[in-house]
């Protein structure tokens, strides 16, 4: 006569290494699934115009033609055209392939460029990338319903040089 042993479980050693893999497994998801639904729309309106200030580089630096960042105040929104694009801001708004919208509660305080002159138009930033994809320094600030601001430093060698998140001042004394 036989003794039948069943054996129906797991020994000590593989639940412990289980744990272990996904306890490592956790420790690098879960920060990213936290940043993404805890957003901040202003640092996500700003990484939103970093984005759309690299690919109006390189697409500039691909078509080897001269495109103009604009602001249209009626869309809320950066949009990056050929300089020698002239159309009204609805045909810009709807054929721009390159944009980025602005979320509601961040609004475009200041652009501070390097400019010669007066601009041609309402909406030119003065934001240029030449057909190598270079452009001159500019700041661009946006700022919060809260009141922080953050400013997005462009270079004209590095792209985007600097992200510099600026707390109100006023808020943090009062």
């Amino acid at each position: 006569m036989r003794i039948r042993t069943d054996k129906k479980g797991f020994t000590l050693i593989e639940l412990t290494i289980v744990m272990v893999l996904i306890s490592l497994t956790a420790s690098f998801a879960l920060p990213k699934i936290q940043s993404s639904l805890y957003t901040n729309e202003l640092r996500a309106t700003a990484q939103r115009f970093v984005g759309l200030v690299t690919e109006a580089s390189q697409e500039a630096r691909a078509k080897n033609t001269e495109f103009s960042l604009r602001f249209n105040a009626q869309a809320n929104a950066f949009l990056a055209v050929p300089s020698n694009f002239k159309a009204t801001t609805e045909e810009e708004t709807s054929n721009a392939y390159l944009r980025a919208k602005l979320d509601d509660s961040v609004t475009l305080a200041e652009i501070e460029t390097q400019r010669e002159g007066e601009p041609e138009r309402t909406d030119d930033t003065g934001i240029i990338f030449n057909t190598r994809g270079y452009t001159r320094k500019a700041i661009i600030h946006f700022k919060g319903d809260t009141g922080d601001q953050v400013s997005v430093i462009l270079s004209p060698f590095l792209g985007v040089a600097g992200f510099w998140k600026i707390m109100s001042l006023l808020r943090m004394i009062g």
